[in-house]
């Protein structure tokens, strides 16, 4: 029996939780009943995977249909400029005969709009949080009638987590929104997290900070932090910790105006700050692992960045992340830290307790190994995904 083929529209090649997923359950060794299309809108360490990997990819270039409020102007733009990205993926799925699209990201439309050009049910996998109140789409069309219009260009609609799904909760959109959770392929990461530190010399102490939301002021605010706790550390022991940033998922141009930024307000003499020049793809593929990390400070921004909640809790790194969706792979205080509000006070206190007790700092990372791997496992989230797929392929 011919398997179903199924387009996969990435929002980006860069890095994506949703896009880290699917790679995740599509490389996993076991068979799936889909016959998988990777579209990605360009080049990067991503789609440099899915390749090496052997699945089937295509390029076709498109820009996000949201912006940010201050390039609200980009907009009309991009909606012209995907209009090529439209007919090519139009064209991709009558002559492949693809019978399901899937969208990985609220900020590319083009896999649904092309669905419904071609009569094929599609399914839209949101992770980012729409309702919140500096969402882009307070500068578009508005949240609900971005909830309506997902709804009624979907036949389902999986939200990463119960924050996203706020968005989904009024009568109309309810019954084609389910929670779907993330979730890692924990025995591949960690026999490949094994590799890449056999052999590496004992490392140095390191935080991990990572930035998906470029809000200046609140930056400052946790590098201050950041700052205090590890001069703290600094004066009740021989060694002293030094604070890497890394900017999954955002764009060259606006990580070389923070870094600029960073340097004016000369807040990297007050941690020994430095940056990575390395295109971050995951956690395990880049050298500034090999420090071993006492701890990373998530901060997300459109995307949610749960999928590094994920891969630092399995390498039994303590996660420290903002009140939010991927807060909700944590349980506070156990298997890591929530940032409640701006209580950056609070994060100081507990990276301090963190940097200075070896033993505290291994038991939150056992249990957050044990507790991903109790609660998020692929084969768990596989099953839910693949019934949601045969499900779909029989609706119109």
């Amino acid at each position: 029996m011919e398997k179903p083929r199924v387009l996969l529209v990435a929002g980006s090649a860069k890095y994506g939780s949703g896009e880290c997923l699917l790679l995740d359950y599509l490389l996993s060794p076991k068979e799936k009943f889909l016959s998988p299309i990777v579209v990605f809108p360009d080049e990067g360490p991503l789609l440099e995977k899915a390749r090496e990997a052997g699945l089937e990819t295509l390029v076709i270039p498109g820009k996000d249909y949201l912006t940010d409020f201050h390039q609200l102007w980009k907009q009309p733009i991009a909606w012209v400029y995907n209009l090529r990205s439209f007919v090519r993926m139009s064209r991709v799925i009558r002559t492949r005969k693809v019978h399901l699209v899937i969208s990985l990201s609220f900020i590319n439309w083009t896999g649904a709009l092309s669905a419904r050009q071609e009569g094929i049910p599609h399914i839209w996998m949101i992770r980012e949080v729409l309702s919140k109140r500096h969402s882009r789409l307070n500068f578009f069309w508005g949240k609900w009638l971005a909830s309506q219009l997902a709804n009624d260009l979907s036949v389902r609609v999986l939200l990463e987590s119960s924050l996203a799904a706020e968005m989904f909760s009024r009568k109309r959109t309810r019954e084609k929104a389910e929670v779907l959770p993330p979730a890692i392929d924990a025995e591949r990461f960690l026999s490949r997290l094994n590799e890449s530190l056999a052999g590496s010399p004992e490392p140095e102490s390191g935080i991990a900070l990572f930035i998906n939301d470029l809000n200046l002021k609140k930056i400052e605010k946790i590098i201050n932090a950041v700052s205090e706790a590890i001069e703290n550390q600094a004066r009740k022991s021989t060694s002293s910790s030094k604070l890497f940033l890394f900017f999954p998922g955002l764009e060259e141009k606006k990580v070389e105006r923070l870094k600029n930024w960073l340097g004016h307000q000369g807040l990297g003499d007050k941690s020994g700050l430095e940056f990575s020049d390395l295109e971050f793809s995951d956690f395990y593929s880049w050298t500034s692992l090999r420090k071993r990390f006492s701890a990373a400070i998530i901060i997300p921004g459109f995307d949610p960045l749960s999928r590094l909640v994920l891969e630092a809790g399995l390498s039994m790194v303590p996660v420290f992340v903002e009140e939010g969706p991927a807060s909700e792979l944590l349980i506070n205080g156990e298997t890591g830290f929530v940032i409640k509000g701006e209580d950056y006070q609070g994060l100081a206190g507990n990276l301090v307790k963190v940097l200075k007790n070896k033993d505290y700092r291994q038991s939150i990372g056992a249990a957050a190994r044990q507790h991903l791997i109790q609660n998020y496992s692929l084969e768990a989230w596989k099953t839910r995904f693949e019934k949601i797929i045969e499900k779909s392929l029989s609706l119109p």
